[in-house]
């Protein structure tokens, strides 16, 4: 029995323990193993690997965004991981599967037993559930499984609706684990990561918009509650001393930095960046200062959010024009790219390198010098090193998919993002924090594996694509 719970974090699951008695033992009784994400520690690209044991660069789940590129919101994937994940290789081997709610799991497909898949991003998807077979469908009870907004127009009115999603996520599953004789079992909720991004100032102390006795402040120690008692303690009841338990997350969480170094303009300044000059110059700037106006407007107004997310929905491109209007010249040497097309000052992202205007010789001699540029970007507060590592591509991850991923790929030290702006002061503040003040974090994801005869061994040390495997090491035990 696997159970997935998205932006778990284990710092989080020692800090609550006390009022955690469900968590707390499974912790006691399971082996301590650190567990890392993958880079970037995104929903997508993390259950992925998860669910096949591939790095991004072997799957190809991974999006990077920069102004010369594509960006979409609300693409399906599920034709890229349907009959590689461990469930559909465990299937094939006649073990009978359960699959509940995967991340990705829509539109469902052919399975040895039974899969339940939904849209997830509802602000820009219609919702839907599928059921295979179909005929599930009309033996259970599907309503009420829509996750919630990402952006609720007034935060407080999410918290009871989404504690009832999880309770008829959880209802399901439970009926579903009695009627059916099943060999893996595997139980995906989203619901606790969109707490964390929407209340985290509300509850971190070292937040600079955090108030004390605010009316938010326990949200998200009372969601973990309500996860021990609601979804750990049911599953527990429900499992015999046969049963493997495993309880893990894609990645942790934490404050999403309101600190950025914005890269762009370093390397206008080192020459490796040109903006339009002329007419074009002139409209470039109006157009950046509408896009920094717009951004800054919906961070302070959840309503304006909405508006935008609903724009999304029904012109799924918007965010590549977004991201297109930019000042940057086509002829410029390297440019930011970064998971979110610049607009949530995430602490990870990539500098493109623009092979047109280069020749091979001088790519490598390219890499090396805005490695060394990035490495020696100081934080003005205490003169640290600024950039945690920066590296090429292809010391991060081998794979066929690698050319996804920017030529140069980097981390900032913990409180700092990557801000986008040219033209501008080196270090400024995040236009978007407000909107959603949590962040992944790749370091802190959990793993917890429990049965109540069994003292498991396991490496001190483990990366998501090591759960594949371990997942089939415990079937062969039966």
């Amino acid at each position: 029995m696997i159970i997935g719970i998205d932006g778990l974090d284990n710092e989080l699951l020692i800090k609550f323990e006390k009022e955690l008695p469900n968590f707390r033992k499974l912790r006691e009784e399971s082996p301590y193993t650190k567990l890392t994400s993958v880079f970037p520690p995104d929903s997508p690209t993390a259950w992925t690997s998860i669910y096949t044991g591939k790095t991004p660069a072997e799957h190809g789940i991974v999006y990077f965004k920069d102004p010369f590129s594509e960006s979409r919101y609300g693409d399906y994937m599920s034709k890229d991981i349907s009959g590689k994940t461990f469930w559909d290789v465990a299937g094939k081997k006649g073990k009978k599967t359960c699959v509940l709610f995967p991340h990705l799991g829509y539109p469902v497909w052919p399975v040895n037993g039974i899969m339940i898949g939904r849209t997830t991003e509802v602000d820009i998807k219609k919702f839907d559930i599928q059921t295979w077979p179909k005929e599930i469908s009309t033996k259970y009870d599907l309503s009420g499984l829509k996750p919630m907004t990402s952006y609720p127009v007034n935060i407080g009115d999410i918290i009871d609706p989404t504690k009832e999603v999880i309770l008829n996520e959880v209802e399901l599953a439970v009926q579903i684990c009695q009627d059916f004789n099943w060999d893996i079992y595997f139980f995906y909720s989203s619901s606790l990561d969109n707490i964390q991004h929407l209340f985290w100032m509300y509850n971190d102390k070292e937040d600079p918009f955090y108030v004390e006795g605010n009316p938010y402040e326990d949200v998200i120690l009372d969601f973990y509650k309500f996860y021990d008692e609601n979804v750990i303690g049911r599953f527990l009841e429900l499992i015999d001393s046969d049963t493997v338990l495993i309880i893990l997350s894609d990645h942790g969480h934490a404050m999403r930095p309101v600190k950025v170094v914005n890269i762009n303009e370093i390397l206008r300044k080192k020459g490796f960046l040109r903006t339009e000059g002329g007419k074009r110059s002139i409209k470039n700037s109006f157009i950046d200062k509408t896009k920094k106006s717009l951004l800054s407007i919906i961070d302070q107004h959840r309503s304006i959010g909405k508006m935008a997310s609903t724009f999304l929905r029904i012109f799924p491109k918007g965010l590549s024009i977004y991201t297109k209007m930019t000042p940057i010249n086509k002829e410029s040497i390297a440019y930011l790219s970064d998971p979110s097309g610049g607009i949530k000052a995430y602490s990870y992202a990539g500098i493109k390198i623009n092979k047109e205007i280069i020749d091979d010789s001088s790519y490598e001699t390219q890499r090396d010098k805005i490695i060394k540029i990035l490495l020696s970007i100081k934080d003005p507060e205490n003169d640290d090193d600024l950039v945690e590592w920066a590296k090429r591509r292809e010391e991060l991850y081998n794979g066929k998919y690698i050319n996804k991923y920017p030529d140069v790929v980097f981390k900032l030290k913990d409180g700092w993002g990557v801000g986008t702006e040219i033209n501008e002061k080196i270090f400024s503040w995040s236009r978007s924090h407000k909107l959603h003040s949590g962040n992944h974090r790749g370091e802190t994801p959990v793993l917890i594996v429990y049965n109540k005869k069994i003292k498991f061994d396991l490496k001190k040390n483990l990366e998501l694509m090591d759960i594949y495997p371990l997942i089939f090491s415990f079937l062969e035990m039966e």
